[in-house]
């Protein structure tokens, strides 16, 4: 799946620790994009539920848990459709809850 990193996303991945980036990108290749891949071929992702996945209200905006260790270790993102109209991914904020303010 192609996928675009928002500037916030890059900014605030730049004030994390470096383990807990790895640990983000850890639950996305092992948990998260194999979901992904086996919804593209059921129709409908299967979301894992140690990522507590869930839809932010009124948005389009999604939310995952990336660290299990803290439960206070958020993503946030969007589906969107490129140019071809694949679909693409757009990740927007990691931190902790106060990127649910502007997520």
């Amino acid at each position: 799946m192609k996928f675009s990193r928002s500037a916030a996303f890059l900014r605030d991945a730049a004030r994390l620790p470096p383990e807990h980036y790895a640990m983000f990108r850890e639950a996305v290749f092992k948990y998260f994009l194999p979901a992904i891949e086996q919804g593209a071929h059921t129709g409908r992702v299967p979301w894992p539920p140690r990522l507590r996945i869930h839809k932010l209200t009124d948005t389009h905006i999604y939310s995952l848990t990336w660290n299990f260790a803290s439960p206070d270790s958020r993503a946030t993102f969007e589906f969107g459709a490129a140019d071809d109209d694949e679909p693409f991914l757009i990740w927007r904020r990691i931190g902790d809850h106060s990127i649910y303010d502007r997520p």
